[in-house]
């Protein structure tokens, strides 16, 4: 297959202040679906913004050719030199600041979690983790996801505009998933303490915006064996875009793109018009957050 260009089928120019087009995708492995010209066409869609979940490398590793998206900027934590930074970012608007972690908790220096700070709303990139395995527990997934809820509560309380996007790792409903599963309390995804933290979320004020306008079954996300198109006629939908009441109003359609072959994910596209400024307390200055204890200053 030959290298594909972006020339002539995308529209280089500024980020439109008046509507917002973000797209969320688990690509497992921005380096193979790159290879295999399977992720540049996700940019035909022209979003505003694209974040990328399950990178498997390096900050500093990702191609220096996706670095150089025609119109955009790319964002990922270059500081972790040996250790994978799971989350990436494609802008068109450079954000006013742009952060990798909670801020002083043990999750911040896992590579799941990019806050790029806007003008008039804040995006926060997850890539929660499984919950299977010896190291990545069921429990050290949901300490994860507390620390998650209690972030985004204090800054929804300040008030911002927030939208939270990536792989969230878990079926929300029965109807997020295609196929009852025997003994679901027991398997990774949708055991009842996994789902009652997305039902935390929604309490604490953030709407699933996929639901906000399908309540249909049918709509999956991820698929167990689902490289290729063929393979996906049972799924379960695991990437959302959750957003707070006060982005609620704008949001104007979400979408699984779930023509995408590569990744056992498909992207998840958001539409929404640009939120009104809310005062934050704090002018926007544009800078590079790091992590405490990097050395760099903040």
């Amino acid at each position: 297959m030959g290298a594909i260009t972006l020339t002539g089928t995308m529209d280089p120019r500024r980020f439109d202040p008046g509507k917002c087009t973000i797209i969320s995708w688990n690509v497992n492995g921005l380096h193979q679906r790159h290879s295999m010209n399977q992720f540049l066409p996700v940019f035909r869609h022209n979003p505003d913004i694209v974040c990328v979940q399950e990178t498997k490398t390096a900050g500093k590793g990702i191609p220096k050719d996706l670095r150089r998206v025609p119109g955009y900027t790319c964002y990922s934590d270059e500081e972790r030199r040996e250790k994978n930074t799971e989350v990436a970012l494609f802008s068109k608007q450079e954000p006013d600041r742009v952060s990798f972690g909670f801020g002083n908790t043990p999750f911040d220096d896992e590579g799941r979690i990019l806050i790029a700070e806007y003008e008039t709303f804040t995006l926060m990139n997850m890539y929660f983790p499984l919950g299977i395995g010896p190291a990545d527990t069921l429990e050290h997934k949901l300490a994860f996801y507390d620390a998650f809820i209690t972030y985004v509560s204090n800054r929804n309380n300040e008030p911002q505009n927030l939208v939270v996007c990536g792989d969230f790792s878990i079926a929300h409903t029965s109807s997020d998933i295609a196929k009852p599963v025997k003994k679901n309390t027991q398997r990774a995804g949708i055991t009842l303490q996994e789902r009652e933290k997305l039902d935390q979320l929604i309490t604490a004020g953030f709407s699933d915006t996929f639901r906000i306008f399908n309540n249909a079954n049918g709509h999956y996300s991820w698929w167990p064996n689902g490289f290729s198109l063929d393979e996906r006629r049972l799924g379960w939908r695991l990437d959302y875009f959750f957003v707070n009441a006060f982005v609620r109003p704008y949001v104007t359609g979400t979408e699984m793109l779930a023509w995408y072959e590569g990744s056992d994910h498909c992207p998840v596209m958001m539409e929404m018009e640009v939120p009104k400024k809310i005062f934050r307390g704090k002018s926007c200055v544009h800078e590079l957050v790091r992590k405490p204890g990097t050395g760099i200053p903040s």
